[in-house]
């Protein structure tokens, strides 16, 4: 045991009945997410891409819509309107917003709380991970850099939004966690096939990525999950994950066939679900992995912090001098830790994609290697190795540029040290969570700001106005012209919460019952009607309107 693990019983023994260092440390965690991921939550607009599209089917399950069949008034990829089936996603996502909305209101903040609690249950994961394959420090420092990457922390799919990628992340890295802990404790596996069933409930066939992950660990352990533990897991996946798929195929079958299968999974492979398609790294791929690497790692892109890259090289240098060494408590986990990092991309390079937040199941697995770098740097041991790496070469000699810079740099484990001999162990303890904290305070003022579109500010502009305006039930007619995108109004339906219909000019102009419309900015002349102009919204192109001559109807 360390002098820092000493420090922690001590701290343990000061602490009240129950209340371990243990709880200490994941309470600070807990502080941290709180004032990183809670606080003003539900400030910024919903996002039209994809914060709407999980907020809008929560919205109608909420206020008292069927949950079994998720209803969007604005199809994503469609020209049509109207309330329809959004059947490419399973319901899991859509239920968790649903219920906090019955709890909170319908907000922002209700919408991305199921995110922001996964976020917290990532850390979790990453903590325990951490403290069980080498301890309770790297579980400290890996939960801290995991809700201090800017991927997390501002992506526009990560823990602050209303999307549900946190969530696949939380249940998917439970389920190839508790697998690989079930080839020595059978048990964990069901737990484990509970895990899978809710991935597969939140993203569907997305969740086949943790699979992937866990191929060579059944090749490798074949025997030791050659047990009834193994049936009864896979029964509970099944038993979770397909009672709603099989009521939404016999509810809807060829409908659900399409959208789940085709639509959600085969045109994204093949690039045809965005426009313009992702640029292939070679012809028959979809993800473009160099150039998204690139972007995650280098500034001035807003993930890019020159940080997390140096230290994620470091710490994959320290997890192979570790390996090389043999002294990890658990040689087979520390590779299979590497092995889950690696496997997220490549399966994306192999199998397509094309979106940066595909890749944020490996935060998990890379932020458990980080916390045991931070923790190699606190003990010595990086340093150590570094030597041990360079000895014999100009860089490692005594006297050297490195060992003059290492000599001048103070020592995590001197400062350690001189606490101690002054306050006790408790206090000497209490010196590496404290420095990991201003650690990540230190990181925060490098990053760039949040996500804030202008025209997602003005679609919630539009949306409250005609929610403010137009009178509930009263639908409202929608002409976007020619070249008009639903795109430029797909948060105006969940903030307005009033039914959109189609409408061609002809009809506005010649269809007296229609009351409210939504036009192409600045064409209120197309429509041979008077007109009253509600609110602009130049950045969408869109103007809403009132018929001032409009009859009953």
């Amino acid at each position: 045991m360390s002098r820092t693990e000493d420090g922690f019983e001590a701290l343990s023994a000061r602490l009240p009945a129950g209340f371990t260092a243990g709880h200490a440390l994941f309470a600070a965690v807990a502080g941290v997410w709180a004032a990183l991921y809670l606080y003003g939550l539900g400030d910024l607009s919903l996002r039209v891409w994809d914060e709407s599209r999980y907020a809008t089917p929560a919205r109608f399950m909420a206020e008292g819509g069927s949950w079994l069949d998720p209803v969007i008034s604005v199809p994503t990829h469609e020209q049509q309107l109207g309330e329809s089936l959004r059947l490419n996603k399973p319901p899991l996502g859509y239920w968790l917003q649903a219920a906090a909305m019955t709890v909170f209101g319908v907000s922002e903040f209700a919408a991305r709380l199921p995110t922001t609690l996964a976020t917290l249950g990532c850390a979790a994961v990453v903590y325990s991970i951490a403290a069980q394959t080498d301890d309770r420090r790297a579980g400290f420092a890996g939960a801290l850099l995991f809700l201090a990457f800017p991927g997390m922390l501002l992506g526009s799919h990560g823990g602050r939004a209303a999307s549900v990628d946190p969530i696949l992340a939380l249940f998917g890295s439970l389920f190839v966690w508790l697998t690989w802990r079930g080839r020595e404790n059978p048990r964990l596996l069901v737990p484990a096939g509970v895990a899978a069933g809710l991935a597969v409930l939140v993203k569907g066939v997305a969740a086949g990525v943790f699979v992937i992950v866990l191929l060579p660990v059944g090749a490798l352990y074949l025997r030791a999950y050659l047990n009834r533990w193994t049936l009864a897991g896979v029964a509970s996946t099944v038993v979770v994950a397909l009672p709603w798929h099989l009521y939404a195929y016999l509810e809807h079958g060829d409908l659900f066939v399409e959208e789940y299968f085709l639509t959600s999974v085969a045109s994204r492979v093949q690039g045809e679900a965005t426009e313009p398609p992702a640029e292939p790294l070679v012809p028959f791929l979809n993800y473009p992995w160099i150039k998204e690497a690139i972007g995650i790692l280098v500034p001035p892109y807003q993930y890019a912090l020159p940080f997390f890259a140096t230290v994620t090289v470091l710490a994959l240098a320290f997890a192979y001098w570790r390996l090389r060494a043999d002294e990890t408590r658990d040689r087979a986990t520390r590779r299979f830790l590497v092995w889950w990092l690696v496997a997220i991309p490549l399966t994306f390079v192999l199998g397509g994609g094309n979106h940066a937040w595909y890749l944020l199941p490996m935060y998990l697995p890379g932020a458990v290697l980080l916390g045991q770098f931070v923790a190699g740097v606190a003990d010595g041991s990086f340093g150590g190795h570094l030597d041990d790496a360079l000895a014999g070469t100009r860089f490692g000699r005594p006297g050297g540029p490195l060992a003059r810079l290492r000599e001048r740099i103070p020592s995590a484990g001197a400062v350690r040290a001189g606490v101690a001999a002054r306050w006790g162990e408790a206090a000497g303890a209490a010196v590496y969570p404290a420095l990991c904290l201003v650690l990540v305070v230190a990181l925060l003022p490098t990053y760039a700001a949040p996500l804030h579109e202008p025209y997602n500010d003005e679609q919630r502009e539009i949306g409250t106005t005609i929610a403010a305006e137009v009178p509930e039930d009263e639908a409202v007619a929608v002409w976007l012209g020619p070249d008009g995108d639903t795109q430029s109004i797909m948060s105006v339906a969940w903030y307005a919460d009033r039914p959109l219909e189609r409408a061609t000019p002809a009809e506005l102009a010649n269809d007296t019952s229609i009351h409210y419309a939504i036009l192409p900015y600045g064409q209120e002349s197309a429509v041979d009607r008077p007109v009253r102009v509600i609110v602009e919204g130049p950045t969408n192109d869109i103007t809403v309107v009132e018929f001032t001559d409009a009859t009953a109807g």
